[in-house]
């Protein structure tokens, strides 16, 4: 998602208008002040908007997760499958929180582990620790292909 495009866009539409409404310092104080307040509102709500397309596209993906991210600063969705029991149950929210008190270093590693899977900590530790506690299937008639060195 480009969000430069649509500040560029909005800067020109009350550009115009400041032209509308004269000139003078006033006006293009005002101005500046506008535009200045504008930049972060603007990324904020196209952050905003990729969260609601994440929600609606996931919502039409099955065994699919849905993240907002950010590329070089710009938000952007990844799709990814997600594999058996780590799919959310339809219709549950992430309602319940636990306060968890962590060492410092292992706090960095878990930001640094969940920015290199292109995830919020939330998610990343979310998708860990159902991995973890779910019950263990077994794996019997599954099909595996490669080579075994001996």
């Amino acid at each position: 998602m480009d969000t430069s495009t649509m500040i560029t866009r909005l800067e020109a539409a009350v550009e115009q208008q400041l032209l509308v409404a004269g000139s003078g310092p006033e006006v293009e104080a005002a101005g500046a002040a506008i535009l200045a307040a504008l930049g972060p509102a603007v990324r904020q709500m196209a952050f905003d908007l990729a969260e609601q397309a994440a929600a609606e596209v996931a919502a039409y993906l099955p065994g699919h997760q849905v993240d907002v991210v950010l590329e070089e600063g710009e938000p952007a969705l990844r799709v990814r499958s997600v594999e058996g029991d780590e799919a959310p149950v339809a219709g549950e929210g992430f309602d319940a929180r636990i306060t968890l008190r962590l060492p410092p270093n292992l706090k960095e590693l878990i930001e640094e582990a969940a920015g290199s899977a292109g995830e919020s900590v939330n998610t990343w530790l979310v998708k860990n620790l159902s991995s973890r506690t779910a019950p263990r299937r077994s794996r019997a008639g599954r099909v595996m292909r490669g080579t075994i060195e001996t």
